[in-house]
């Protein structure tokens, strides 16, 4: 009579162990890539945010700025508008400056004008280029020597392979009966 085997042989033990690490490899790896991925997907959306907080922000302090002022300059690197926001008057600089990578930081510096108190902030980094445009009512042009105010400012953000066109129409017209 044959006698009966409990357990398994060490081969069998073997094969178990290995096929039980390699499904423990590619578990590891799948989670492994999923967390990097989910974290490059954080980042960009925070860029995004990021981004469309200026965008706002620039599209309504555009809406405030002083027309007769004469701390207004437009170059196509760097804007100094004079504002009149929220009953308080205040200068503020937008201005493309090259880093250390060879890529732009936007930064916006705001001067309050009455309280004479003036800070500076880096609004978007590592751009791949910045540029401002103006619009005298038929085109756009990256240079304004003119002495008038013009009737649009644009801002163009070029960043990873996209490009952001975001006009903002001044309105100074309407802005001077009101």
């Amino acid at each position: 009579m044959k006698r009966k085997r409990c357990g398994f042989t060490l081969m069998e033990m073997l094969v178990v162990i290995v096929v039980g690490f390699i499904i423990i490899f590619l578990v590891y790896q799948t989670m492994a890539t999923t967390l990097k991925v989910s974290g490059a997907i954080r980042e960009r959306i925070a860029e995004t945010q990021r981004i469309d907080f200026f965008l706002n922000s620039f599209s309504a302090r555009m809406l405030c700025v002083v027309p007769d002022s004469s701390n207004n300059s437009f170059q196509s690197n760097e804007i100094s508008v004079e504002l009149n926001e929220y009953q308080c008057r205040k200068i503020i600089k937008y201005s493309a400056e090259l880093n250390e990578n060879g890529k732009y930081n936007l930064t916006v510096t705001e001067k309050d004008i009455f309280l004479d108190t003036e800070f500076s902030y880096p609004a978007i980094t590592d751009l791949d280029n910045v540029e401002f445009s103006f619009f005298d009512g038929e085109t756009w042009a990256t240079l304004w020597d003119k002495d008038t105010i013009p009737e649009g400012i644009a801002i163009t953000l070029e960043i990873k392979n996209s490009k952001i066109f975001l006009p903002v129409n001044l309105d100074i017209k309407s802005a001077q009966q009101t």
